[in-house]
């Protein structure tokens, strides 16, 4: 059914949750599968009037490869699937989820696999949603994996008392 599955992390706790469920689809149908960590885009903000601000972007993008690097080498071995392929890559100004979505495409990947938070309303308008905007991009399967803590749990039924 699947052939290459792409799974996202950024090494939060949170992040790591797809690991292993995309680990077991691609045990399951013997696919290929590709570890992804995007760099985030370079800060931009607002700075007050005269505030002093040095920062170097250069060091910290080299950093936060070195990290990304880091932090695939560790999920490779947590999931321990021969022939797993990992991809370090900086976005180059286009949004983490753009990068996600080009990539799917140009690896020819039937499934993405990816944590979200399970935000709604006024919390996914004010802080997004990579996990949204991969779904919006792609035409193929986002299988989306939540924090079992957050998940929504539907309310308990209320008994109903019998009519006569």
């Amino acid at each position: 059914m699947f052939r290459h599955i792409l799974v996202t992390t950024d090494g939060s706790p949170l992040g790591n949750l797809a690991l292993p469920t995309a680990a077991d689809l691609a045990r399951k149908y013997g696919a290929q599968l590709t570890l992804l960590y995007v760099l985030p885009p370079a800060p931009t903000g607002v700075f007050a009037e005269g505030a002093a601000y040095a920062y170097d972007y250069d060091e910290e993008r080299e950093r936060l490869l070195e990290y990304g690097t880091h932090l695939l080498d560790e999920a490779r071995r947590s999931i321990d699937y021969p022939g797993t392929q990992v991809l370090c890559l900086e976005g180059t100004g286009q949004p983490v989820a753009q990068v996600i979505a080009d990539q799917a495409e140009r690896r020819g990947v039937d499934l993405v696999v990816m944590s979200t938070h399970g935000r709604s309303g006024l919390a996914n308008f004010f802080l997004g949603s990579v996990a949204g905007a991969v779904l919006r991009k792609v035409q193929i399967p986002v299988l989306l994996v939540r924090n079992p803590k957050t998940a929504a749990k539907a309310p308990a039924a209320e008994p109903q008392e019998n009519a006569v």
